[in-house]
């Protein structure tokens, strides 16, 4: 059974701040699909919002059942305070994963530098949850991992990547270093990545496009790996270098 909330309700207006400030710990969630896949990995809702066009979805009824509380908002109202520009009726209030820190034992993590867009950070989690890095390492500065574009972003990968937030380069590198790793920046010069065989753990360092690598970063490095680009392209997105990266260690 849902509760219809009217446009001037309090818990409305508590929404609405909520959604435009995280609360620490919990994250909204918008979209059909997103909203789905929270239900098919059985990650408890707290809260859910729904428009009537959205309740008669087929889905509607397994999205309810899984949530502790389920609310009704007029059409207008949820266009006017929804995270997205395009809503899709569907709201839900969940709470922020837990995951315990990488031991950098085994396997590649990403660090990245100050990515402050939500969108490209998402991006860079879903290709690593994708291609199989351990985990993602955020620095100071970088956009909220479970912000509502980078949840987007990620198509929910935040759920399922192991992400630790605040973590300096020095940090990242003393973790693999005292495992035996290897640590690679990323940037237009180096080694060609066809050539490049890094040993793991590995840990590769991933600066925002523009700014790239702060130098006291890619000073900590073993060394530099490059991917080299035609046509006089001179730079990737950070999201797709991630990717290439990745996918060049599975091979």
């Amino acid at each position: 059974m849902s509760e219809r909330l009217g446009r001037h309700g309090t818990r409305l207006k508590e929404l609405r701040r909520r959604i435009r400030r995280r609360r620490e710990g919990e994250v909204i969630v918008d979209g059909r699909r997103l909203v789905s896949d929270l239900v098919r990995w059985e990650i408890p809702i707290r809260e859910l919002y729904l428009t009537p066009e959205a309740a008669a979805d087929l889905q509607a009824p397994v999205w309810a059942e899984a949530a502790d509380s389920v609310y009704e908002v007029d059409e207008a109202v949820f266009a006017d305070i929804a995270p997205s520009r395009t809503p899709q009726g569907v709201l839900a209030v969940t709470e922020e994963p837990r995951w315990p820190q990488w031991s950098a034992a085994r396997g590649v993590a990403l660090w990245l530098d100050r990515v402050q867009e939500p969108g490209n950070l998402g991006a860079i989690v879903r290709a690593a949850a994708g291609l199989g890095a351990a985990t993602v390492l955020l620095s100071p500065g970088c956009a909220d991992p479970f912000g509502p574009a980078a949840v987007r972003g990620s198509a929910g990968a935040v759920f399922r990547m192991p992400l630790e937030r605040e973590v300096t380069a020095a940090r990242a590198a003393e973790r693999l270093r005292a495992s035996g790793g290897e640590v690679w920046a990323t940037g237009a010069e180096g080694t060609p990545i066809v050539q490049w065989r890094p040993t793991e753990p590995c840990l590769i360092l991933l600066g925002a496009e523009g700014a790239g690598l702060a130098p006291e970063a890619v000073e900590l490095a073993d060394g530099s790996v490059t991917i080299l680009l035609a046509r006089e392209v001179e730079s990737l997105n950070v999201a797709v270098a991630a990717g290439i990266l990745l996918q060049h260690l599975r091979r």
